[in-house]
């Protein structure tokens, strides 16, 4: 008797835990899924995935957790693992920046009152379906777009939950791109049932997916020609005795998108993405009218003064050329270096040092060679590179003056910018009298 009534509180709680605790599904689908061809290439041509803008309604806590983990380096790493033989991190890749606009809808409201309607008893579905735009922009060895394509889709989560009853263990009906996730009683019958990672990771993998077709649709002699002139812009080249490897790089404006300079950047060994460069320096510009203009830059951490300048094949920057300097020209060194990043100062530094061994080195020579007409273009540059540091240096002034007035911040950096100011505007006092005198004495 006593066993039997054991049995029967046994049966009786499991049966309540059954009615009450409920039971869950879930699908997942998408009308653009990964081929699942891993061993999928495109020729010889290898691209890596450089930039990824995500765009969506950041304020949507469902919308964020399908997009907030989705970041350049992610969706980098799934696009390796998809296609390895497509996608990787060697420098001579063709970049691909991937921009991904999405839209997030749900129909809640009718499955709710329906669950109401039944008691919680009948699993309703519950749609939620996220509309995305993808774009893929590809560029060749100059930078120029290659493949610039858009792409539609919609992802799709399907679910059921049962209040009450086991109802809502059995599969949600349905396309599954996936395997369903199931739950009975918090007990998963699925593998990583309900994971948060699941989702935004198979989004992840058909953006992938949406890239990969529309580089598969790109003419294949204009993908193989752009990835050999890219792999030809890597080279070996001694610095100090020391080999470098340095790649030829388009330097894109942020504005239009479009390449408006050739940077050179020095490695230590062959470079992969993500590798910071040992140097970098602008060897090349385009010009109001679209021309490629060379320009010489020059390696501030090499021993001996060392100038970067770059070849021209069909007038297009080709190869990076090194060389020594003994007497460095005046000219090179009276516009500012660029003064943007943190090391500026650095940077304002070397500069008037060089600048100084230039006057002690070639001015003499600069003199002689040059005409007269030649000698009041330097006159003029000289004089508006002075005015153009005279203000730079009180704006420094004012602006240190400023933070110790406030007590914000370090007024040091400010400081010491309008102090190397003052000083090349030092240097440059007797190179402009001498070439002044000189443009004189010259001219007819």
């Amino acid at each position: 008797m006593r066993a039997y009534r054991a049995m029967l509180i046994s049966g009786t709680m499991i049966l309540l835990a059954m009615l009450l605790t409920g039971c869950a599904s879930m699908r997942i689908a998408s009308a653009l899924k990964p081929s699942g061809e891993t061993g999928l290439a495109l020729g010889k041509a290898r691209f890596s995935l450089i930039d990824y803008t995500g765009t969506y309604d950041k304020d949507n806590p469902a919308a964020k957790s399908w997009m907030d983990t989705i970041t350049r380096d992610f969706l980098a790493q799934r696009a390796k693992a998809l296609y390895p033989e497509i996608f990787t991190d060697e420098w001579t890749a063709l970049p691909v920046m991937v921009k991904a606009e999405s839209t997030l809808h749900h129909n809640t409201m009718i499955p709710a009152f329906l669950t109401i309607l039944t008691a919680g008893v009948v699993p309703v579905p519950q749609k939620a379906s996220l509309n995305l735009t993808v774009s893929s922009d590809a560029r060749d060895a100059l930078g120029e777009s290659l493949i610039a394509r858009d792409r539609k889709f919609e992802v799709e989560q399907v679910a059921w939950v049962s209040l009450v009853g086991p109802l809502g263990c059995f599969p949600v009906p349905g396309q599954a791109d996936l395997e369903r996730d199931s739950v009975f009683l918090f007990i998963p019958l699925s593998k990583d049932a309900y994971s948060r990672t699941k989702l935004p990771t198979y989004v992840a993998d058909c953006i992938v997916e949406s890239v990969v077709r529309d580089l598969r649709e790109a003419d294949p002699g204009l993908v193989d020609s752009a990835y050999k002139a890219r792999a030809s812009r890597l080279q070996e080249v001694a610095v100090d005795g020391r080999a470098f490897w340095v790649f030829l790089a388009p330097s894109l404006s942020q504005e239009t998108g479009k390449p408006v300079a050739f940077t050179a950047l020095f490695y230590g060994e062959q470079p992969r993405r993500g590798m910071v460069p040992y140097e970098q320096v602008v060897v090349a510009r385009r010009d109001g009218s679209g021309t490629w203009v060379p320009e010489t830059g020059y390696l501030r951490r090499a021993k001996s003064l060392t100038a970067v300048g770059v070849l021209m094949d069909k007038g297009i920057p080709a190869k990076v050329a090194v060389r020594v300097v003994n007497e460095p020209p005046l000219e090179d060194f009276i516009d500012l270096p660029d003064l943007s990043g943190p090391d500026r100062a650095d940077r304002l530094r070397w500069s008037n040092g060089v600048l100084l061994e230039a006057k002690n080195r070639s001015l003499t020579k600069t003199l002689k060679e040059k005409t007269g007409d030649e000698l009041l273009t330097l006159v003029t540059r000289i004089e508006k590179a002075i005015l153009d540091l005279s203000g730079l240096a009180e704006r420094a002034k004012d602006n240190a003056q400023s933070i110790v007035e406030k007590g914000q911040g370090d007024p040091g950096p400010d400081r010491e910018l309008s102090v190397l100011c003052r000083q090349r505007i030092e240097i440059f006092k007797p190179i402009l009298a001498a070439a002044k005198q000189e443009a004189v004495l010259t001219r007819p």
